[in-house]
């Protein structure tokens, strides 16, 4: 749903700065399109503080969320699966300790990849020249809709079969081959159609890989520790993103479409060779010959 607010949000940046405010008060578009949908970030900021839930150990202080004996529930579950319902004391060390584990690192690497490609995608306007150069407008946004659908369908079935990289490995190839519809095939239906395989692809394995390693770490330290460099390296996958789509290229961008099948190409790699890693750890462990994660019963989930 992210990303569909995304959409949302930039055709009432586009409307603001361009259509009707664009000159009023003395104020040009762009300044009206910050002044919006600034205040309305403050508004929606400010109602969070109140609303947002807290922590699972004490979820019965939120606002209509559990009651007492569900916090309970929740709280013995979490315990019971991967006991870090109590933080440890926060010390340099004890965040240090966690930039040793080869994971963070992996989970990272797939996040910087895996946002290589939204940059040629419809959001950021160079796939609607590959695709339909005089309809941009009317294209640009349709992507992002359907991707609600494999979203939704992905991670249902995640969750049922408790399956994280075959989903992956999935969107994965179904990301590439959208991309090569993309960048070599001639019609623009097919293009069209490469389009929505591979913005759905991405946006499916962005929430696939996101499980993928929430459910492989322990300890809250270890998760903030994780989620900042996921974060980071996120960002950074932007950036470097940015450098991929050459001007001279246009309309094709065949660098950025060779790029962005490279990068899901590893992303792949790396996602394999974790898997094959936790298969075996977690066949040690019910050998009673490993505790993962330094937690009594935990196992990996691939």
């Amino acid at each position: 749903m992210e990303y569909v607010s995304e959409n949302i949000r930039q055709n009432i940046a586009y409307q603001l700065q361009l259509n009707h405010l664009n000159g009023q008060a003395g104020l040009k578009g762009w300044q009206w399109m910050f002044l919006v949908q600034g205040l309305i970030t403050c508004v929606i900021g400010i109602a969070t503080y109140f609303w947002i839930i807290d922590f699972p150990e004490n979820a019965q202080r939120s606002f209509y969320f559990l009651n007492n004996e569900e916090t309970l529930v929740a709280v013995r579950r979490i315990q019971e699966d991967r006991g870090d319902v109590k933080p440890a004391p926060f010390t340099i060390a004890e965040i240090a300790k966690h930039f040793l584990d080869p994971k963070i690192y992996g989970f990272a690497a797939s996040f910087f990849f895996s946002i290589y490609c939204s940059f040629i995608l419809p959001s950021n306007n160079y796939a609607c020249p590959i695709v339909a150069p005089s309809s941009c407008d009317a294209h640009t946004n349709k992507p992002y809709y359907y991707a609600v659908i494999p979203v939704l369908l992905s991670s249902r079935i995640g969750d049922r079969y408790r399956l994280r990289a075959p989903i992956i490995f999935f969107n994965s190839l179904c990301l590439i081959a959208g991309f090569a519809m993309l960048g070599f095939a001639n019609q623009v239906a097919v293009r069209y159609i490469g389009t929505f395989l591979a913005t759905g692809a991405y946006i499916s394995n962005w929430a696939a890989l996101n499980s993928y390693q929430a459910n492989n770490i322990t300890g809250q330290w270890k998760r903030a520790v994780t989620a900042a460099a996921v974060t980071a390296c996120n960002g950074l996958g932007g950036v470097a993103g940015a450098f991929i789509v050459r001007q001279k290229e246009a309309p094709r961008y065949i660098t950025a479409i060779w790029v962005s099948i490279g990068s899901h190409l590893i992303i792949m790699a790396i996602i394999a060779a974790f898997t094959l890693y936790f298969f075996y750890a977690n066949r040690r462990q019910r050998k009673g010959r490993k505790v993962i994660e330094g937690t009594d019963g935990f196992r990996y989930t691939y």
